[in-house]
């Protein structure tokens, strides 16, 4: 018997990938214009499973078009990535957390857990706009008790 030919796998089969801030955001406002398929294939991408789990869903080369253009439309990108991201907001939420916790005591508890799970720059902000809103309201903080180089850079 002759051998048969390997089967050729698609370059993406092992790939995880997950969505971006702008495809969170494109899931929310339907902005970008997607079609069903593609919609579909982003809503699916959750960053932790390869997108070799799609392939049953639909044929490997309309996935592997699709997942291109939702790279292209920057709403998609490899976990590794993303995870970038996570790497570039840990010392500002940890700014934020030991801030909080120091100047705010047991009040704080809200507003941390809040910071904890902020994963994207848009959390990031509206959680910097509650931090500053709670330190503000607090009768413990004022510019004489930081330093005031801290007050400066947070503006």
């Amino acid at each position: 018997m002759l051998a048969e030919p390997p089967i050729a796998t698609p370059a993406f089969i092992d790939i995880v990938y997950a969505k971006t801030a702008q495809g969170r955001l494109e899931i929310v406002q339907r902005s970008a214009g997607l079609g069903a398929r593609q919609r579909s294939v982003l809503i699916m991408l959750d960053g932790h499973k390869p997108a070799g789990e799609l392939a049953a869903l639909m044929p490997a080369p309309q996935l592997a078009r699709i997942l291109d253009e939702l790279s292209a439309l920057g709403l998609i990108a490899t976990a590794a990535e993303t995870s970038n991201d996570a790497a570039r907001l840990a010392p500002v939420k940890a700014m934020l957390v030991r801030t909080a916790e120091t100047y705010l005591g047991l009040i704080a508890a809200d507003l941390v857990r809040q910071i904890d799970a902020v994963n994207d720059e848009r959390g990031l902000q509206r959680a910097i706009g509650h931090w500053h809103m709670a330190m503000q309201d607090s009768n413990t903080v004022g510019k004489s008790s930081m330093p005031s180089w801290r007050w400066s850079r947070l503006r």
